[in-house]
């Protein structure tokens, strides 16, 4: 008989990391929690948002008061014709200036620039959030079924050792024919590299919700209860769906977002054809200890600085050139995004629709191929079906249980990817389905 001594050493090792220490069951959102301090592309989102808002005060900057303080010295040696006059003297100067703009087209498309970039990073750290939801969900969710196939695994080839032990027997006495036992053998042999290749996955999984949220593969995951409801798309309309997609997608609205400034780059450029007016005011005071010079002079000015550009090489027309083009992208973007938001929509809405008449179906696929195997190991006892016939009847009760358990999560996540693309999916939505999760008993 054909034995693996390497089998328990090789799932020894694959399950090290993720098998360590039992912790405490965790479950959906406090993984989400862990994840949103954890996160690095979610804190990148945050900052950029934050720089973003710090452009628009510094647009704005442009069009307020600009005040300058200027001081110099200086020391004056040389030759002098009568002795008696001094041969070096000292000059200062303090001054002051405030200059107030009045008139500058391309400073105002800037501040309008501003204005769209925050909003424009406002809606990336939704998308961001959103996507972490996903994110977060998508992991998890793979370690729960991960963790299933390994489970079924290990059971299918507990099984199906039993059947090969007895097969052996049988064939010991004569009752049934050597290619039985070899039939065995190799569902045996197939059972044990599917053992090795799910545990091998379910390390996988772990790592990847590891990257996400710093959890650590002992930390143990509350699992799915059987009670889940698998309720419809609600409005039960798909085009409601595209419609929401077309209105809130954030990328949808990202893409919105950069078109409109685009555009407006193409008036600040403009804007650099027109002449600006500045408000000057300023005023300095003025030292010497010359001979022929009063000791102190001061000055005081106001007037009005008009500046007309005239020519410049046609730098102002590639400028608005360049910017007619790019926002010509972005329209062609836009366009591209919007039809992928609609896609979005009509597949997830159809996908949950999907995955709801999946789930009822192997429901009952399974419960339907465990009543086949019962008949067929009751078959086997009485002599009318073969151990060939009795492992492909385990194999078919093992396959359905990894596709219904599959299914479920399958489930829950085209429903996440449905409101994703509507622009609605928040932490709420993980909270309705951590009602849902249990701990593993």
């Amino acid at each position: 008989m054909q034995r693996h001594p390497l089998r328990h050493v090789v799932r020894a090792i694959a399950l090290l990391p993720v098998f360590a220490a039992p912790a405490a069951a965790t479950d959906l959102v406090e993984v989400y929690e862990q994840a949103r301090e954890y996160d690095a592309t979610l804190q990148a989102a945050m900052f950029d948002l934050e720089s973003a808002r710090q452009r628009l005060p510094l647009a704005r900057s442009a069009f307020r008061p600009q005040a300058g303080l200027t001081g110099d010295i200086g020391f004056t040696d040389f030759d002098a014709e009568d002795p008696d006059s001094s041969d070096s003297y000292v000059d200062s100067q303090l001054g002051l200036q405030l200059t107030q703009n009045l008139f500058n087209r391309q400073n105002g498309g800037l501040v309008d620039q501003a204005r769209l970039g925050v909003r424009a990073a406002e809606a990336s750290f939704g998308a961001a959030s959103q996507e972490l939801v996903l994110r977060v969900a998508t992991a998890y969710f793979d370690v729960l079924r991960a963790e299933a196939n390994v489970e079924f695994s290990q059971s299918e080839l507990e099984s199906i050792a039993r059947q090969r032990d007895q097969a052996e027997r049988r064939f010991d006495v004569g009752l049934i024919p050597i290619t039985d036992v070899r039939t065995a053998q190799a569902q045996y042999d197939l059972a044990v590299a599917q053992e090795i290749g799910a545990t091998n996955q379910y390390a996988t999984a772990v790592e990847a919700l590891r990257v996400i949220s710093g959890i650590e593969g002992g930390d143990e995951l509350a699992q799915l209860a059987p009670d889940l409801p698998l309720d419809r798309p609600d409005p039960a309309d798909i085009d409601a769906w595209v419609q929401l997609a077309k209105d809130q997608n954030l990328p949808l609205v990202i893409a919105r977002l950069t078109a409109e400034s685009a555009q407006t780059q193409i008036a600040v450029e403009r804007g650099q054809r027109l002449p600006t007016l500045d408000l000057v005011l300023g005023g300095a005071l003025a030292a010497s200890d010359q001979e022929l010079r009063a000791d102190q002079i001061r000055t005081a000015e106001i007037g009005l600085r008009a500046t007309v550009p005239l020519y410049t090489g046609g730098r102002i027309q590639a400028q608005i050139a360049q910017a007619k083009a790019d926002y010509q992208a972005s329209n062609q973007d836009l366009i591209s995004q919007e039809r992928s938001a609609v896609q979005q929509a009509r597949d997830g809405y159809r996908g949950v629709l999907a995955s709801i008449a999946q789930v009822q179906a192997l429901r009952q696929a399974l419960d339907s191929t465990r009543q086949s195997a019962d008949a067929v190991e009751a078959g086997f006892r009485a002599g009318t079906r073969t151990s060939v016939d009795v492992l492909r009847a385990l194999r078919d009760v093992f396959r359905a249980r990894s596709d219904y358990a599959n299914a479920r999560y399958d489930y829950l996540l085209n429903s996440f990817r449905l409101k994703s693309a509507a622009g609605t999916l928040d932490e709420a939505d993980l909270a309705a389905v951590n009602r849902f999760l249990q701990p593993e008993e």
